[in-house]
């Protein structure tokens, strides 16, 4: 009996798909068990076994927790003709400072993502246009150099304070440590919540809208009763997103010397080590900790969202969201309030630019224009082969991800069988999944036990793993391609082929691929961008192994090697240059060559 019901499943299975598709997805299937489900399973169960009394008292001691918190919340000092008020925030210990930075920048990073959503999709006000497209500029991924932008921004000496001493206003502000952290991930995040929130906006049916203002509703009542409450999904699908960005990231921390948060800890404390049995049971339950908090939100977050009714009225065609002219108060808010703000948003960018072209950047402005930064790096051989592994790396991840892609998309989109929603929550799940816990999760499935010491040990072996790696963490990207390519294609031109006696499998290469050939092709270039410049499992693997870690890897080693600034950051701004030259022209040929609209989620 039990062979029977393990068998039918399989023989369904073969039956809808034919051998070769269920072979194919059988693979996806296995790839993410090994390299997601499997390795997640012994970051949350693998640390426990390890646990003791003792370990569990150290997490209640400094660096973990520090009671009472040590330093200043704010110092002013008194510089003669003017006051500086240096705002740092106490340092609470790892656990805490993660928490309450996550938090914060997750509050103001939806109340500006909102602001911004509700502008643009409710009034039309010059330069619209221009303001949306600009919006998606901070989004673009420049690793770690961008949170020096923000460092020379905000922190000590930095261009506000300066400005603030020009306008002899009296006072100069600086914002460091935790501080900063906050205010450059918000500024960095926002556009996340934005670009959601405005997408389900464009998605509210005017009706509503229009009825709830025959009931009397006007204005921010309209808003917060019908508007706000119908965006809901997007809203806290970029909140959620940003929230498990700011536990992660290691830009910011890094830049703003702030070393007690989660990221900082878990990554240094690997690149220390040479061995899985030189890793401490306390780095392991904080890549757990990420991990829980991530799974807790998504399983909260789809619960939600499932309880409520987003039900609209209008079935069938499109409408066309509705768009006010701005009154006085808004254009105030509009151009003094929000342009400003998406501007200092693109600061990172271009100072990023400003950092490659630059000879130094001591004061307020960089000086001296240079190329040299750019022949710096293709003279250092440690970079030209660290290109040429991130090339490597993610061409051949591109390989598993275009038909790991195709054959998941395919199977939630046009087959009918128990599972389907649990395969698409496995191949998406890569994107709110913390990739420091799937590193650490690769660390201690494959660098321990009998799989040690051998060609997958990422000990002695990263690249294997780098590959596979990114193969999982970039094809939600290529697979939402995919995706959206098959719902334009009619299932009857499939039906056709194979009442002629096509195979499943033949129709897929001969009929669908060709007519989706171009979604395919824009997802996979995407994805092979964010393999590029995937920083969590290349600098976690990477540092294993130096000579076989990827471009982001180095980037993070001339940052650190040059902490807070000096010729290393021109030059790791040098690299980042080229990725962002890259990243445009990837976004370019999706949007305007292929006509294919992609929304950014910034992983």
């Amino acid at each position: 009996m039990t062979r029977n019901s393990v068998s039918a499943p399989l023989k369904r299975l073969f039956f809808l798909l034919d051998a070769p598709l269920a072979l194919l997805l059988a693979f996806t299937i296995t790839m993410f068990i090994l390299i997601l489900v499997t390795p997640l399973l012994s970051v949350l169960l693998g640390p426990s076994l390890r646990v003791s009394l003792e370990v569990l008292e150290g997490f209640q001691r400094y660096p973990y927790l520090a009671w009472p918190p040590l330093g200043e919340w704010v110092i002013v000092s008194d510089r003669g003709d003017y006051k500086l008020i240096i705002v740092r925030l106490k340092d609470l210990g790892v656990i805490p400072n993660t928490l309450i930075v996550a938090t914060t920048v997750t509050l103001l990073a939806t109340i500006i993502g909102v602001f911004m959503a509700s502008i643009v999709a409710r009034y039309d006000f010059p330069g619209r246009g221009i303001f949306r497209a600009l919006a998606v500029i901070p989004l673009l991924y420049t690793p770690f150099v961008n949170a020096f932008v923000l460092y020379k921004v905000f922190g000590d000496g930095g261009i506000l304070g300066q400005a603030m001493l020009s306008l002899r206003l009296g006072y100069s502000v600086e914002l460091t440590h935790l501080a900063g952290v906050i205010v450059a991930q918000t500024l960095m995040f926002w556009p996340i919540v934005y670009l959601n929130t405005l997408a389900a906006m464009l998605q509210v049916d005017p009706s509503l809208e229009e009825q709830a203002e025959n009931m009397g509703a006007r204005g921010l009542k309209l808003f917060t009763s019908v508007t706000l409450p119908l965006s809901l999904p997007g809203v806290l699908a970029g909140s959620g997103l940003v929230f498990l960005f700011s536990m992660e990231d290691l830009a910011a921390p890094l830049a703003f010397k702030v070393n007690n948060v989660v990221s900082i800890r878990i990554v240094n404390s690997i690149i220390g080590a040479r061995d899985i049995e030189l890793l401490g049971v306390e780095v392991a339950i904080l890549a757990g900790a990420l991990l829980l908090v991530a799974l807790t939100w998504l399983i909260v977050i789809r619960t939600y969202l499932s309880l409520r009714h987003y039900a609209m009225i209008v079935r069938g065609g499109r409408w066309q969201p509705r768009v006010f002219k701005p009154g006085p108060i808004v254009y105030a808010l509009i151009y003094l309030v929000a342009v400003p703000l998406l501007l200092l948003s693109m600061s990172p960018q271009i100072g990023v630019l400003a950092y490659a072209f630059s000879k130094s950047w001591l004061g307020v402005l960089p000086s001296g224009l240079t190329l040299d930064n750019f022949q710096y790096i293709f003279r250092d051989d440690m970079v030209v082969r660290a290109i040429r592994n991130s090339v490597m790396y993610s061409a051949a991840a591109l390989v598993f991800i275009v038909f790991m892609g195709i054959a998941s998309a395919y199977f939630v989109n046009r087959i009918r069988a128990v599972g389907v929603s649990f395969l698409d929550f496995l191949v998406m799940s890569p994107l709110v999944i913390p990739g420091l816990s799937i590193a650490m999760g690769l660390l201690l499935l494959y660098g321990s036990g009998p799989l040690k010491g051998t060609i997958i040990d990422p000990f002695s072996n990263p690249m294997i793993l780098i590959i596979l790696a990114y193969a999982i963490r970039k094809s939600p990207f290529t697979t939402r391609a995919v995706y959206a390519g098959l719902q334009q294609v009619h299932q009857a031109l499939e039906e056709a082929g194979m009442n002629l006696g096509a195979t499943r499998t033949r129709v897929l290469l001969g009929i669908v691929v060709p007519l989706i050939g171009l979604n395919v092709l824009a997802g996979a270039l995407i994805s092979f961008v964010y393999c590029m410049t995937e920083v969590s499992v290349s600098i976690v693997l990477g540092a294993l192994k130096p000579d076989q870690a990827p471009i982001t890897y180095v980037i993070f080693d001339y940052l650190t090697a040059g902490y807070g600034g000096g010729a290393y950051v021109h030059v790791a701004a040098s690299i980042v240059a080229l990725i962002l030259f890259v990243q445009v022209v990837a976004i370019f040929t999706t949007n305007y060559i292929l006509k294919y609209r992609y929304a950014f989620l910034g992983l």
